[in-house]
């Protein structure tokens, strides 16, 4: 799900980036391929409808919790220490959708920047396997999954009962105003990619989910950067790195000169090529 090794990445001729764009759809890619991205007639409402939502100030985390909600209690290395704990958590959860990390990262940021939280592990911990439960719930709604099953799991990892995550679940539907459907990064890879149908496509939409996850750890990209940019800069250096022939701006509505600085910021947390 994060921050597996990537392996045989050729090195990305990275052109530079400014987090944030208006956006616009497209008919076609750089090689003529015909993409027939509004074909269904409810296609621009939904594109509006996510473009919209990534903007509700409800969505946004503050990029400063740290310091104002947080009163310095929680540091970036702190925090980045925790994504990677949700990380092994929802592995051990075990068989849950791609986009589930992303989901519930976003919660934490959001309910960080609302609810001053002791920084001790126990505390922290708790609030962030609640997110992860959040965010398995919104993610398999028609599978109804319950961490009940899974009370040994959570005995291991968070060190308390089922019962104890699931009250604060409730507290932290509260914290985010019921406010559950924000789209997320991985949220937008997959909607600018549903009309892949190549197998060079499917890589490129497999390594831009994986530059995704990368981030996840990183304070950097909190409350500064829409995840339709963020997705958009992951597909932008998946397509350079493996070379597919893929046009940026058709695809997201974003130009590769707007996204420089999210660009750039992504790249630097590849791993260096093996000799």
């Amino acid at each position: 799900m994060l921050l597996q090794p990537m392996q045989h990445l050729q090195q990305a001729a990275v052109v530079a980036a400014c987090p944030f764009s208006s956006a616009a759809g497209a008919k076609k890619t750089e090689n003529n391929m015909q993409l027939q991205f509004y074909a269904d007639p409810c296609e621009p409402d939904i594109d509006a409808d996510l473009r919209a939502k990534e903007r509700d100030p409800r969505e946004h985390p503050d990029a400063q919790y740290m310091s104002t909600t947080q009163k310095g209690h929680i540091s970036p290395s702190i925090r980045a220490e925790l994504v990677l704990w949700m990380d092994a958590f929802a592995r051990h959860l075990g068989d849950l959708p791609q986009g589930t990390l992303c989901r519930a990262v976003a919660y934490l940021d959001r309910v960080l920047t609302v609810r001053p939280v002791p920084s001790h592990d126990e505390a922290l911990r708790l609030v962030a396997a609640a997110a992860v439960s959040l965010a398995v719930k919104y993610e398999q709604t028609s599978s109804e999954r319950r961490l009940d099953a899974d009370a040994e799991v959570v005995e291991e990892f968070v060190g308390t009962t089922v019962a104890a995550v699931e009250a604060m679940e409730r507290e932290l539907v509260m914290d985010l105003d019921c406010v559950m459907d924000g789209p997320t990064a991985f949220t937008f890879v997959e909607r600018f990619t549903r009309f892949f149908k190549r197998k060079d496509e499917f890589l490129v939409r497999t390594l831009a989910l994986r530059l995704v996850d990368l981030t996840l750890p990183e304070f950097r990209f909190v409350g500064k950067i829409l995840p339709s940019a963020v997705a958009a800069s992951a597909l932008f250096l998946a397509r350079q790195i493996l070379a597919v022939p893929l046009s940026n701006k058709e695809l997201t509505g974003y130009k590769a000169v707007e996204l420089m600085g999210c660009i750039e910021a992504m790249a630097m947390l590849m791993p260096e090529p093996k000799p």
